[in-house]
C-alpha cells in the first residue's frame, strides 16, 4: 500500500509529499488539519482511521524557496513521466542516460540527461542518437518549479484532490 498525502503550509502552498502513516501521525499531534480524505481506511485495535489524502500545517513555515529544480535521477524520472524517451515503454527499470555522451563532451544536467530502458541504454551505448539510429519523443530541458510539483503530484495521484479544493 503506497498511498501519498500531499502536506501544505498554513498558507496552502505546498510543502511536500508524505506517506499516509506520516500523515496520520501528524493528524494525530494535531500539527494539521484534513482538507480532503482518501477512500482507504485503517483499521486499528481500538479505532479505524479515514487516510488523508490533503493536509494543511496549523501554522505556517517560512521557507527559502529555491530558483530552480535540483538535478537528480528521481527529478529528470519525474519530468519524463517514468517512460523512455527512445521507446516509450513505461514500467521497466529505467536509468538515466546522457543524450550526447559523456565522454564526447556531454554534461550532466537536464539538458542532457533523459530516463531510458535498459534495453535502449545499452543499444546506445557510447554512440550519439545519429549513429545509435535512435530519436528522442520528448527533448530534455530544466523543467520550471510549478511545472516540477504538478508533474509530481499527478505522478503520485493526488493532483485531484487539489483540483477538486480549488488549489491547483
Amino acid at each position: 500500500m503506497s498511498v501519498s498525502c500531499v502536506v501544505l503550509n498554513g498558507d496552502f502552498t505546498y510543502l511536500s509529499t508524505v506517506s499516509w502513516k506520516r500523515a496520520i501521525k501528524l493528524v494525530l499531534a494535531d500539527k494539521v488539519k484534513v482538507l480532503k480524505h482518501s477512500d482507504m481506511t485503517v483499521n486499528c485495535v481500538e479505532d479505524s482511521f479515514r487516510v488523508p489524502a490533503v493536509v494543511a500545517l496549523i501554522k505556517v513555515i517560512r521557507m527559502v524557496y529555491r530558483n530552480k529544480v535540483p538535478f537528480s535521477k528521481k527529478n529528470v524520472l519525474v519530468r519524463d513521466q517514468h517512460r523512455c524517451v527512445y521507446c516509450g515503454a513505461k514500467g521497466r527499470s529505467l536509468t538515466l542516460d546522457h543524450v550526447v555522451p559523456r565522454s564526447k563532451g556531454g554534461k550532466t544536467d537536464f539538458d542532457n540527461c533523459v530516463a531510458c530502458c535498459k534495453h535502449c541504454n545499452a543499444k546506445k551505448g557510447d554512440r550519439t542518437l545519429r549513429k545509435a539510429g535512435l530519436y528522442l519523443r520528448t527533448r530534455p530541458y530544466q523543467p520550471t518549479i510549478s511545472e516540477f510539483l504538478r508533474l509530481k503530484l499527478k505522478h503520485t495521484g493526488v493532483y485531484r484532490y487539489l483540483v477538486e479544493l480549488g488549489i491547483y
